[in-house]
This record gives C-alpha cells, structure tokens and sequence, in this order.
C-alpha cells in the first residue's frame, strides 16, 4: 500500500506566510499535497524562487480581487486533469478546482462567507447547491473534497451557538446533503468530541479556544475505509485557521 498526505490551509495570504517562513513547518511534514485558500494572489504576483524550488507543481485560481479570495493547489503527483467548477453568479465569490488523478479525483474548495446581506447567503447558497449537484453525479467513485466551507457543521463544531453568521440552518444543510450523498467528514471518523476548531477570530479566540470548524476533508464512501488519520494541525498558528491533515492508505 502506497500513503497519501494531504494538508488544507486557509492561509489568509500567500505571499505573507512564504515571505515569514510561517509555511515552513507544512514544508517539513512533506505532504503530497498542498491545498491553500484564500490566497488572497495570483500566480504572477508569486515569489518565483519559492516556486522554482518547492519541489511541487503548482495551480492557480485568483479571488475576486487581490484582497480576498483565491485558491492554489500544490501536488507532488502532476495529475491526468485539471479543471475548474464555477457558477456565473458566484464565481467571484467562491472557486473550486477539480484535479483527476489515476486513482482518485480531488475536489479543493473555499466557499463564499456567505456574511452581509441575505443576497450575499443566497448567492453562497446558490454556489453550494450547484456543488452538490456536481459532486453527486461522482459519489460513486474514488473522491476527495478538501477546503473551507465557511460553514460550522453541528453545534459541536463552534463555541458559541448565538453566532449565527457560519451557523444557519440553510448552510449547515448543505454539509447534511453531502453526507446523504455518501461522503463522510473524514475528522469525525477518530474525533468525536467538540472544542475542536479551526478558525479563530483572534490570537485571544484562539487562546481561550472559542472558535469554529470551517475547514473539512470529506472523503466518498469508496475510499472512507482507506483513511489513516485526519487531524487539526493546531500548532501551526500564523494563520486565523489552522491546517488539516489527511492521510490515506492505498
């Protein structure tokens, strides 16, 4: 059997966190895949030298503007397909990139906030629908879903329940049609208990651990007995989110 590493990370800036080093420590772990988002850059504002020399191959899709968004996935494995999921109405709002693999396809997402304005939730809503539309015509085969949803599952994924802006009922349904359609929260499978996050609005949030889990690897029902480990890399605090880890047994 061959091991598969993944890590996700709302990196809240790129460039800023190759620039202090703070990616470093995901560097060390040598994981096969890097999925970071909202990168909040494009491909040609990169540091070239770090991409030369990451030792990755690397796929950009900026955000809305230099201030928000974007995605970029950074694969040891150059994949058979790369393609992009967009709806017209979101598409600034939120990406996704679909990457195809021999063995597997992975799906990396950052979702819309969804905050503001019941138009900015509808037009979330509308890009996660769509979403869900796609990945259940591929439920049956090898997938791997990975990113920030911008939404807190269940009441035990956030510290305070008043706080309504990732918690609506309409969103925490989209995660509950995900999991109909056969795809399983990977963390939930060795992690059972609450107070466990991944976005923190503050070092002090972070500190008294009030926070919630926006961030998720769900992985088809074809390959949920294949996954090793899935944890909370909550050491790594540079960001307002901490990175996840997937390891998966072939």
């Amino acid at each position: 059997m061959s091991e598969l590493k993944l890590i996700s990370w709302n990196a809240n800036g790129i460039r800023t966190r190759i620039k202090n080093k703070d990616v470093n420590p995901i560097l060390e772990k040598e994981p096969d895949m890097i999925l970071f988002q909202e990168t909040k850059t494009s491909y040609e504002k990169m540091d070239k030298k770090f991409l030369e020399n990451c030792g990755y191959e690397y796929y950009f899709l900026k955000g809305e503007s230099a201030r928000t968004g974007g995605l970029a996935t950074f694969t040891k494995e150059k994949p058979c397909v790369v393609r992009r999921f967009f709806i017209e109405s979101a598409d600034a709002l939120g990406r996704a990139s679909i990457l195809n693999y021999e063995n597997f396809s992975l799906i990396h997402i950052y979702a819309p906030a969804g905050t503001g304005s019941k138009a900015k939730l509808n037009e979330k809503l509308d890009f996660l629908n769509n979403f869900l539309s796609f990945v259940e015509l591929a439920k049956d085969k090898n997938i791997i879903i990975a990113g920030d949803f911008n939404i807190a599952h269940k009441e035990e994924d956030i510290s305070d329940l008043d706080t309504k802006v990732t918690f609506t009922d309409e969103e925490r349904e989209i995660l509950d049609k995900l999991e109909s359609l056969g795809y399983v929260d990977a963390f939930r499978l060795f992690n059972k208990e609450a107070g466990q996050y991944t976005s923190f609005k503050n070092q002090d949030a972070r500190d008294a651990n009030e926070g919630s889990r926006l961030d998720y690897f769900f992985v088809s029902e074809a390959l949920s007995d294949k996954v090793k480990s899935c944890t909370i890399l909550d050491e790594i605090e540079s960001s307002k989110h901490s990175p996840i880890e997937l390891i998966l047994d072939f």
